[in-house]
């Protein structure tokens, strides 16, 4: 009776996380495809994108002044003076990556409001995380330039998803329905 129990409560989570997945994907598709077309919800998104980017700039540029060094921004590009810069364009801002923390998130099975604050918690960390990584290769650049490529690509992505991973699982295990179901085991 109890492995039965058991069977279908996990079918029922498999069911809702794979239908909550699949309304997230389509409703990003949507957004993509179709909202971004609209003048007014394009403007919205392009001033986000525009302010999103600026603030990391900004941020970038206060660690490495604290760091000692002399930056200089312009448009989109952050300089180590001495350097040639390092561009932020929008694959740099992680919009994607941020997109599949909250995916999982919202998809998978848990209280509302506690998926609210953590999304919150992680959109914050995911930006200084940026912000370390902006400012980790604008170092690279500076003093290393032929190992920017490769710190770009693989080394601070890395460190990103998984990040992104670690702040899931975390959740998961303290707020979804599994957090739930423990904490009634054990008492």
């Amino acid at each position: 009776m109890a492995k039965k129990k058991f069977r279908n409560k996990r079918v029922e989570f498999l069911f809702k996380f794979t239908f909550n997945t699949l309304i997230i994907l389509t409703l990003w598709i949507l957004f993509f495809k179709g909202l971004r077309g609209i003048g007014f919800i394009d403007f919205l998104y392009e001033e986000g994108i525009y302010m999103l980017t600026k603030i990391q700039l900004i941020l970038s540029k206060f660690l490495l002044q604290i760091m000692g060094f002399t930056i200089e921004i312009y448009g989109k590009t952050i300089k180590i003076i001495g350097s040639y810069g390092v561009h932020l364009d929008r694959g740099c801002l992680g919009r994607n990556t941020l997109g599949l923390f909250v995916g999982f998130i919202f998809a998978f099975p848990g209280k509302q409001k506690s998926k609210i604050w953590f999304i919150s918690l992680g959109i914050i960390i995911f930006i200084f995380l940026n912000v370390f990584r902006i400012a980790g290769l604008s170092i690279t650049d500076y003093c290393c330039p032929e190992k920017l490529d490769f710190n770009h690509h693989y080394v601070f992505k890395i460190i990103t998803y998984i990040s992104i991973f670690f702040l899931w699982v975390w959740w998961v295990q303290r707020y979804s329905i599994f957090a739930k179901a423990k904490k009634k085991k054990i008492t």
